[in-house]
């Protein structure tokens, strides 16, 4: 299949499955995801080796590989649940979005926002991240999500049309530091979504028992502005509904310098997301190849 018609099939495979999430019932499509995660894992088989690898990588000490093919074909599962929620967000109201999702540890963010300088939400690909924005912006909150623009045009004007409809602002991930402390103007919140390799220039910290290189933006930004770093993560929980955990936030020490505060905030928030994981292994998007990057040696 050619780029472009790769595209086109993408695009149409997307609107297709938007239009299905209209008129059915939320349980109803919840049963189509579980059942496009297991036609992805047992058909399509996509990038099943990098899943494996990934959770070879992670939890090859503590499980056999029966346990390992298990957690994959229940990853698959999740992530098809996932998109069909993220689908039906159009239909959804602020009340629902507010019902589906319970909070904990909300005072957290609230005494962050009471400071007015704005807050730094910095999570991973776990659970259902897009309903982790959509259920703040809810509450009431201005929320801006960076967002990475897509290859496939058609596809990306989709999804953001998605996020805006839910409330949630949209910030490329090109725009720079203007437009992040745009974002926080005005006691705003900017979620990043932070946990995917950042190739040789990343900041190296251990991660699932392996040096991983973490994006080094969301360290320099609680450095150089002083905003709080909020981790926060989303676990999808049984019968259908899910939980928000916001964590105490954390501020540069006075008494760092940049490379010492980059390398500590970074840490911090890949100790925290790792915590977060081992929870529910299920839920992260294993499908990223996570460890591509090796550290410099020596």
């Amino acid at each position: 299949m050619t780029s472009r018609s790769r595209q086109w099939f993408d695009f149409l495979l997307l609107y297709g499955l938007l239009l299905l999430a209209r008129p059915l019932p939320r349980r109803f499509l919840l049963a189509v995801g579980r059942w496009l995660g297991w036609l992805t894992w047992h058909v399509f088989r996509y990038r099943r080796t990098v899943v494996l690898e990934n959770l070879q990588h992670a939890f090859g000490n503590e499980m056999d590989a029966r346990r390992l093919r298990k957690l994959a074909l229940d990853f698959y599962r999740h992530l098809g649940m996932t998109l069909m929620e993220f689908l039906v967000f159009p239909r959804l109201r602020r009340r629902d979005f507010l019902e589906l999702v319970e909070v904990e540890g909300d005072r957290h963010l609230q005494a962050v926002v009471r400071q007015g300088r704005g807050a730094l939400f910095v999570t991973g690909h776990l659970g259902n991240w897009e309903l982790l924005a959509a259920r703040a912006a809810a509450s009431g909150f201005k929320v801006t999500a960076a967002a990475k623009t897509q290859s496939n045009a058609r596809v990306d004007r989709i999804q953001n049309d998605i996020r805006h409809r839910a409330g949630v602002g949209i910030l490329r991930t090109d725009s720079g530091v203007r437009g992040m402390l745009k974002a926080l103007r005005g006691g705003g919140i900017l979620a990043l979504v932070a946990d995917q390799d950042a190739g040789r220039e990343g900041c190296f910290v251990d991660f699932l028992g392996r040096p991983a290189s973490f994006f080094k933006g969301p360290a320099l930004l609680a450095y150089r502005t002083g905003v709080p770093l909020v981790t926060v993560f989303i676990q999808r929980l049984p019968g259908g509904r899910h939980r928000v955990v916001f964590e105490p936030p954390v501020v540069a020490d006075p008494g760092w310098d940049e490379a010492t505060a980059v390398r500590e905030l970074t840490a911090h928030h890949a100790a925290r997301l790792e915590a977060a994981v081992r929870r529910a292994p299920e839920q992260y998007f294993w499908v990223h190849r996570r460890w591509k990057t090796r550290p410099p040696a020596g």
